[in-house]
């Protein structure tokens, strides 16, 4: 679930959220101060809000009324579109039935920046998922990098930003996308669905990602994990093939399916060792979960070296994570692969 370019249904939200804030107000005083950067990376975690964030920043800086924090919603340049649109922002992502940002869309770009601005104001280019510009694409938007039009700014977003050519990220001021403290998260989650909505086993889930935690409240990422985690109970237990699951995992997306690998290997690894201290069966686990808990559990290896072999495999599968995100344009098939070949053999130990 790659940040998308507009807000999604039932994600109930606005930026900038709390652990934002720092980084809102930097940017702020930058564009005030007339020393932002024409050319800004954001990057990190998958599904942290980046788009929502940048989205939003555009409009705020446009505005000629804004608060410390938002845009007024009533001047003249917060009227001029709705939400998602105004005629001095233009957002940039690949075209449907396409996975490509494809050089026709940085042509028009290009005359976008050359045109004078609708409102007098600065003029904003947003690209989304920017790891999916061709070769063609990345070499046309060079030159906007390379000589930028007065008070135009450009905001790149990537949830893998070592996949992009260097000359691109080397044109850009760098910006990690922050992540909140489980403390910030639940506090952030609770004044969204209410105390009582199982906050710690939403994060458990997400891997303490609070924005994909409301997805899965939302219900339908919530299916998708637990059909996810089902396919990784069948391989375990043999019923399907190492295939089946990577088609899968190639339909929900890799970044996804290696978050939800490495929360649950390290869920289990701790239901495994309280269990071998209480003789309990772990509570507060979603089903999946427990099914895979089941299966490890009944493996004739002590539970001790299930937990390790279970250790190792969340290392690999942070250092995938890893390996996605490099400039060394990995092959997301072989690495989701050779995890799922070594993921078959833990459960299968004898």
């Amino acid at each position: 679930m790659n940040d998308s370019h507009l807000n999604q249904p039932g994600l109930e939200y606005s930026a900038p959220l709390p652990w934002q804030i720092p980084l809102w107000q930097q940017l702020s005083e930058l564009f005030e101060s007339k020393q932002l950067a024409h050319a800004y990376l954001f990057h990190g975690d998958s599904a942290m809000g980046k788009s929502q964030f940048v989205s939003a920043l555009a409009h705020f800086l446009l505005c000629q009324n804004k608060s410390s924090t938002s845009a007024c919603g009533t001047c003249a340049n917060c009227k001029q579109g709705g939400a998602n649109y105004h005629p001095d922002i233009l957002q940039i992502a690949p075209e449907e039935g396409s996975k490509d940002i494809k050089i026709d869309q940085i042509r028009a770009m290009s005359e976008f920046a050359i045109r004078t601005s609708h409102t007098g104001a600065a003029k904003i280019i947003i690209i989304h998922n920017a790891e999916h510009l061709n070769a063609n694409a990345a070499n046309a938007l060079l030159k906007t990098l390379e000589e930028p039009t007065p008070n135009t700014y450009l905001f790149l977003i990537s949830d893998l930003p070592g996949r992009l050519v260097a000359t691109i990220r080397s044109r850009c001021q760098k910006l990690n996308f922050p992540t909140p403290s489980r403390e910030q998260a639940s506090e952030w989650l609770q004044s969204i669905l209410g105390s009582s909505a199982g906050i710690d086993a939403l994060l458990n889930a997400s891997g303490n990602n609070p924005v994909r935690a409301l997805a899965l409240a939302d219900g339908d990422q919530l299916q998708t994990k637990q059909q996810f985690l089902a396919s990784l109970c069948e391989l375990a237990l043999g019923k399907v093939s190492i295939q089946f699951v990577l088609g899968l995992s190639a339909k929900i997306g890799e970044l996804d399916v290696l978050g939800y690998l490495a929360s649950t290997s390290s869920i289990l690894v701790k239901c495994l060792l309280s269990n071998e201290e209480t003789g309990k069966e772990p509570r507060e686990v979603e089903q999946p979960t427990l099914a895979l808990y089941a299966v490890l559990a009944s493996s004739h290896d002590k539970v001790n070296s299930t937990a390790k072999r279970l250790l190792r495999f969340n290392s690999e599968v942070e250092q995938a994570r890893r390996q996605l995100a490099a400039s060394t344009n990995p092959n997301p098939q072989l690495i989701m692969e050779s995890l799922l070949w070594h993921w078959s053999k833990i459960a299968q130990s004898k």
